[in-house]
């Protein structure tokens, strides 16, 4: 085999791109962020198609181990140790979701339905034509049944696993009799049996599962043309895609999470229909911030707003000096702290940014452990008297933090003046770009868009 029709020349620009986040920025401001949302928002968790169709599995299950009628096979019993084996739910969420990804494959041409966002399509794509359409489906927690890589980890049930584990429907073992899980429990099963699609699509998988369930073999396994089309069928429309899902489980999901009330109910009506005319539903994250602060709130809903705005003006600033550092191969101090000045800023501008911050008190209770030690550190940096100073501050921080990664840092400074860079150099903003306070981060304000589009009845 000739290897060079496989390889290709390093390419070093690639490098830079290996890395994010180069000042660890993300733990402060993503504990501020979730102090509003509570984990029910997240950049992997957003889609309310995915959402209900993870409850929607739990909430089969959890019937199928309550069901005393519901037997394993003596193949299954020989690799479980019950219906409450962990590794037995893993089985179940994972053939659960491969059967709801080749059931959208098989019927991609239905008025209606939406491919884009059901999660592993890519790869069941291709197990699909390598199978001439007639993928297997094993039931097993092996990774061999797996249609992702790690799939308990990246798929729906792993993506979505938090937010329901913070609402209380189980813990992070899967353990569904909580104490406090039977009312959240009650609510679902009053959703999934009154919207008919859903109630169709339980009793059908359920016959399924029971079926597959009792077999003898060691991991029963199924050809895709075995499925009956009327389960698959049912499964699409069921879920067909984020908007129509949303509609039929607003109320629903609005009751459990909760995220039309307090800090995040100021952001949802912020964002909400009767706003759109007025571009919030596109501006960025710092406007519907301020929007958001002036509806009528509880301090402590207020105070969670009001950190965000303190909080970002700071981490934004120390972003821009940052990408200034990396704006050539080889710089000076002095040309950095030029590059600085021209863009309106001086020895004192971090440090206006930092007070306020340092002021508040209930600030420092949000973060972790890593989280408030880095915040700590910025704190003092932006308390250095001069540019040159803070640059050199930034520059060790920058460092420790790739070293706790076990990462080199992106530049390094040379007989105590030049800054050497060992990534792509970035382009330089202007201050049209970067104006004074400028923010960078998002807040999940992006995804609760996306989330809030699918429970209004909007396409992506």
């Amino acid at each position: 085999m000739l290897l060079n029709e496989f390889l290709t020349e390093y390419d070093d620009s690639l490098g830079s791109e290996l890395n994010i986040d180069p000042l660890g920025l993300q733990v402060i401001w993503s504990a501020f962020g979730q102090q509003i949302f509570q984990n029910r928002i997240s950049s992997i968790s957003n889609d309310i198609r995915n959402y209900t169709l993870n409850l929607f599995n739990h909430w089969l299950i959890k019937n199928l181990i309550d069901d005393d009628s519901v037997a394993l096979g003596n193949g299954l019993k020989k690799i479980y140790g019950g219906k409450n084996d962990l590794n037995f739910k893993h089985a179940c969420l994972v053939y659960l979701e491969n059967l709801y990804v080749y059931s959208v494959i098989a019927h991609q041409d239905i008025a209606g339905l939406e491919s884009t966002g059901v999660l592993g399509i890519s790869k069941a794509r291709c197990r699909w034509y390598e199978r001439s359409g007639n993928p297997r489906l094993s039931f097993s927690h092996n990774s061999e049944a797996q249609v992702l890589v790690r799939q308990t980890m990246l798929g729906v049930s792993g993506r979505y696993k938090t937010p329901l584990v913070e609402m209380g429907f189980f813990d992070r073992q899967y353990h569904y009799s909580l104490p406090t899980a039977a009312p959240l429990w009650k609510s679902a099963e009053t959703l999934f049996k009154g919207v008919p699609t859903l109630s169709r699509l339980y009793h059908l998988l359920r016959l399924h599962l029971r079926e597959l369930l009792a077999s003898n073999s060691g991991e029963p396994k199924r050809d895709f043309s075995d499925i009956p089309t009327t389960l698959t069928l049912a499964l699409i429309e069921a879920f067909p895609s984020s908007a129509v899902v949303g509609t039929r489980t607003c109320d629903f999901w609005l009751s459990i999470t909760e995220l039309d009330q307090g800090a995040p109910g100021a952001l949802y009506k912020v964002l909400s229909p009767a706003n759109r005319g007025e571009g919030l539903s596109s501006s960025s994250a710092a406007a519907v911030f301020e929007k958001a602060v002036k509806q009528p709130l509880s301090l402590k809903a207020q105070g969670k707003l009001e950190h965000v705005r303190l909080l970002e003006p700071l981490l934004g600033e120390l972003d821009l000096l940052f990408n200034l550092m990396l704006a050539e191969k080889s710089q000076s101090l002095k040309e950095v702290q030029r590059r600085w000045e021209a863009l309106g800023r001086n020895a004192a501008t971090l440090k206006s940014y930092a007070d306020p911050i340092e002021e508040n008190v209930a600030m420092s209770s949000v973060l972790s452990a890593t989280g408030q030690s880095r915040l700590n550190r910025l704190l003092i940096l932006a308390r250095q008297g001069d540019a040159p100073a803070q640059i050199c501050t930034l520059l060790n921080y920058h460092a420790q933090v790739m070293e706790s990664r076990g990462q080199s840092p992106w530049l390094t400074l040379v007989n105590g003046a030049q800054l050497k860079l060992h990534v792509r150099p970035r382009a330089e903003p202007t201050l049209a770009d970067r104006p004074l306070g400028c923010w960078v981060h998002q807040y999940y304000i992006p995804q609760f868009r996306h989330l809030l589009g699918g429970l209004q009845g909007v396409a992506a």
